[in-house]
C-alpha cells in the first residue's frame, strides 16, 4: 500500500486542478507499483480517499491531530511507501518524517514551488518553516520539484512536469472560422496569472487602430477577477472581453471548443520565478489548443510551433504578435490532433512519474527520464 499525503484541502472534482494532478499521480503509482490512497485535510477533517470514494475520515483540528491520524492509518493499512506534497514545515511535519524513517517507510517529498519564500507572508508560518525545514534532509532522501534544481537542502532532486490524464480530457472540436480570434484563459485568477497584461495589450492595439476582432474569455474566479473587470471597463473592452465565471464538464468543454488559442500564466515572474510547468499547460495541450504564456516551460522547449512565449515582465502583451502567431499556425497547418499527439507522447502522468516509480522499485535515483 502507498499513501499520497496532502496537508491541504481541495475540491474532489474535475474542476480542481490539484485534484486532477493528485489523481494522475496516484493512478500512475497504482498502475506501476501498488494500490494507492491519498489523504487530505479539509475543514478540520482528515480524509483517506480512493479516487472520489471516502475510505475513512476523522476530526483533525490541528496538525498534531492530523499526525496522529496519519500514523494510525499508516499502521492500519501497512503502508510501505509515501509520496508527500510538501505543506511547509513545522514540528508535527518533522515528527511524521521521523516516524517514517524509523520504520523504514520509503518516502519522496514533492515541493510544488521552489523557492517558495515569496509565497509566505511574514508571521508564525514563515518563522516555523524557516526553522524546521533545516531538519527535512535528515529524514528524506529524494525530493521532486518543478524547477531545475539538482539539490534542495542537500538532497538530490528529480525535476517533474505537470502531466495530464488523456482519458479525462477530450480533444477540442474544430471551430468554425468567423473572422474572430478567440483567446481563452482558465484559471483561479491569482496575481501571477497577470491577465492585466493581455487587457493592456488589447487596449493599446485598438487605440492604435487595430481592426482584428479579438475576444478574450476569462474562465474561473479568484482574487484578481474584479481587477480584471475594472480594467476591461476602463479600457472600453466590453465587446472584446467575456467573463464566463467557473465552468466545468460540458460547459468547460464547450468553451475550449470555441477557442482558438489558450492563454497561460503571464506573471510567473511576479512570484520571483522564471520557470514553471503549470497543470493548465498540459491540459491545454491535451485539448489540442495552441497556447501563449510568459515563462520558461521545460515541457515545451526547442521551437515547439504551437507555443508562443512572451516576455517574462510586466509589459503589455503584443496583440500583433498573437495575430502573427495565429496566422503562422494556419500557414503551417498545425491542427488540434498534432498538438494532442505531443501530449500523448510527452505529458501523460505515466511518463512523468517514471523516475519516481523507478526509485520506489529500486531505491536508486534516476535524474533523467
Amino acid at each position: 500500500m502507498i499513501f499520497y499525503i496532502a496537508y491541504t484541502g481541495f475540491e474532489v472534482s474535475e474542476s480542481s486542478g490539484i485534484w486532477k494532478k493528485v489523481m494522475g499521480q496516484t493512478r500512475a503509482f497504482e498502475k506501476n507499483l501498488d494500490q494507492t490512497y491519498y489523504t487530505l485535510l479539509n475543514c478540520q477533517m482528515a480524509y483517506l480517499m480512493d479516487g472520489r470514494r471516502t475510505v475513512e475520515k476523522a476530526a483533525a483540528v490541528t496538525r498534531q491531530e492530523y499526525l496522529k491520524i496519519l500514523i494510525q492509518w499508516i499502521e492500519k493499512y501497512g503502508v510501505k511507501k509515501t509520496y508527500i506534497r510538501y505543506p511547509f514545515a513545522d514540528k508535527w511535519f518533522i515528527e511524521l518524517l521521523r516516524y517514517q524513517k524509523e520504520r523504514g517507510i520509503q518516502t519522496v517529498l514533492e515541493i510544488a514551488s521552489y523557492p517558495y519564500d515569496g509565497e509566505l507572508s511574514y508571521g508564525r508560518l514563515k518563522v516555523e518553516d524557516a526553522y524546521y525545514r533545516k531538519m527535512v534532509s535528515e529524514y528524506v532522501e529524494l525530493i521532486t520539484t518543478y524547477t531545475h534544481h539538482e539539490t534542495i537542502w542537500g538532497k538530490p532532486c528529480i525535476t517533474l512536469v505537470n502531466g495530464v490524464d488523456l482519458e479525462e480530457v477530450p480533444l477540442k472540436k474544430q471551430r468554425r472560422q468567423d473572422g474572430r480570434l478567440v483567446l481563452a484563459a482558465v484559471s483561479c485568477m491569482q496575481f501571477w496569472h497577470a491577465f492585466d497584461r493581455m487587457l493592456e495589450g488589447m487596449h493599446q492595439y485598438y487605440r492604435a487602430g487595430g481592426t482584428k476582432d479579438i475576444v478574450f474569455k476569462l474562465i474561473g474566479d479568484g482574487p484578481d477577477l474584479n481587477n480584471y473587470k475594472k480594467l476591461a471597463e476602463s479600457f472600453n473592452l466590453a465587446d472584446h472581453v467575456v467573463f464566463c465565471g467557473r465552468l466545468k464538464g460540458e460547459g468547460l468543454t464547450r468553451a475550449y471548443d470555441e477557442a482558438d488559442i489558450a492563454v497561460g500564466s503571464l506573471g510567473i515572474h511576479r512570484m520571483g520565478n522564471s520557470e514553471s510547468a503549470p497543470i493548465k499547460g498540459a491540459e491545454y495541450c491535451a485539448r489540442g489548443l495552441p497556447m501563449v504564456f510568459g515563462y520558461t516551460d521545460t515541457r515545451f522547449q526547442g521551437g515547439i510551433p504551437f507555443v508562443l512565449q512572451v516576455p517574462a515582465d510586466d509589459t503589455p502583451i503584443s496583440i500583433d504578435k498573437i495575430i502573427q502567431f495565429s496566422e503562422g499556425l494556419e500557414a503551417d497547418h498545425i491542427d488540434s490532433m498534432q498538438i494532442r499527439d505531443f501530449a500523448q507522447k510527452n505529458l501523460t502522468w505515466d511518463a512523468v512519474m517514471q523516475p519516481v516509480v523507478k526509485y520506489f522499485k529500486t531505491n536508486e535515483i534516476y535524474t533523467e527520464k
